[in-house]
Order: structure tokens, then C-alpha cells, then sequence
């Protein structure tokens, strides 16, 4: 799965990991275990803040710098994929790729 996402979108690294932070497959990533237990730390409070705001359904979150794009996916109840890429460009692309894929794993 990761190799399709790196072929049909040009991003630089991806990883995919369980809920409890296991990294399942990694990209181009020099410390996955790290990156996956921040994720996944971030996905638990960002579902915290939309759980207050009454929405129960967090599937995505995005991060955006100044040269630097992070989406990560809720793939299922207990995996996730975050991809990464420094082409900010990419993120309409990416965002099609990820959903297409997502839907195809549910």
C-alpha cells in the first residue's frame, strides 16, 4: 500500500501503524516507532477536541508548514497512515490518493 501511495503521488515518506503506535510498514523514515507514537498521540487529542465539539467521527488530520505537509488517516478502528511530503503542492493529490485507498482498506 505504501508503495502505491509513493508511486501515484510523489511524496517523500509514508508510515502506517496500529493504535498502539506498532509500526506496520514505513517509507523513507528514519525514526517510524517516533514518528508513530507522535501521531498517534496527536490523533488522540484531536479526537478529544472534536469530541467536545460534538463531532464523533475523526478521520484525518492535516499539518501544514511553511515547506512541509503532513495528512494523517484513521484507515480503520485501528490503523493509521500518515503521509509526508515537503511539496505542499501535492495536497489536493494526495488527499484523493489517501481516500481512495482508505475506502479500499475499510
Amino acid at each position: 500500500m505504501l508503495q502505491q501511495i509513493i508511486e501515484n503521488t510523489g511524496i517523500e515518506s509514508a508510515l502506517l501503524f496500529d493504535a498502539n503506535s506498532n509500526v506496520i510498514d514505513s517509507y523513507n523514515m528514519d525514526t517510524p516507532k517516533r514518528i508513530a507514537a507522535m501521531s498517534n498521540t496527536i490523533f488522540e487529542m484531536c479526537k478529544g477536541l472534536t469530541e467536545d465539539l460534538k463531532e464523533n467521527n475523526l478521520n484525518q488530520i492535516i499539518i501544514k508548514g511553511d515547506a512541509l505537509l503532513i495528512i494523517g488517516n484513521k484507515i480503520n478502528n485501528d490503523k493509521y497512515l500518515v503521509s509526508i511530503t515537503k511539496d505542499i503542492t501535492k495536497l489536493g493529490l494526495l488527499l484523493k490518493v489517501v481516500d481512495n485507498l482508505s475506502n479500499e482498506l475499510i
